[in-house]
């Protein structure tokens, strides 16, 4: 039996509120997909479907790194399209490039034999929807997405979570956390 598993930061509750009342208001009636307040998380790793029998060797990885980690901040400043306005696929609040993320992100993929390019900076964003592209493509003129927005979000675990299409809904649970030193 498999599972698909990815490493994340997990975000406080009150940023996940601040994001879904944001959104809400200024976003409501555009054709996205938007991701569900309880989903919210900063995705680090994706591991893909993995074997049960493998998942305690992943565990055991990531505490190692995560025990020699201190713990950190995260800056976030705007929303905006994401991958870039070329490819509209989603849009995301995204962050400051952080050389501790970045740090802790190459470190995990090492650790977890993921393929690594280069050792570079990690920009992080939070997922905040999806856009039906179809639909998309039929708005005129073309929604203005970005928009400036600023908040922190401290960095002293990271999670394992299992995500799972229930009833409909993508749903994801913490198999394990690890806080940082």
């Amino acid at each position: 039996m498999q599972k698909r598993l990815f490493t994340a930061i997990s975000l406080p509750e009150e940023i996940k509120k601040r994001l879904f009342r944001f959104v809400s208001k200024e976003y409501r009636d555009l054709p996205v997909k938007w991701v569900r307040q309880e989903n919210f998380h900063i995705t680090l790793n994706f591991l893909g479907y993995v074997q049960i029998e493998k998942i305690p060797e992943i565990c055991e990885s990531i505490r190692k790194v995560s025990e020699s980690e201190d713990s950190f901040e995260l800056e976030f400043t705007e929303v905006r399209i994401g991958p870039n306005p070329q490819k509209k696929k989603m849009i995301w609040a995204t962050g400051e490039k952080s050389k501790e993320l970045s740090e802790l992100k190459y470190r995990l993929d090492k650790t977890l034999g993921l393929f690594i390019r280069e050792k570079r900076e990690f920009k992080p964003h939070i997922t905040l929807g999806r856009i039906q592209r179809e639909k998309w493509k039929k708005i005129y003129p073309e929604p203005l997405i970005e928009r400036s927005l600023n908040f922190f979000i401290p960095v002293s675990s990271l999670e394992i979570l299992e995500s799972r299409f229930e009833k409909g809904k993508r749903v994801y649970y913490v198999l394990e956390s690890f806080p940082l030193k």
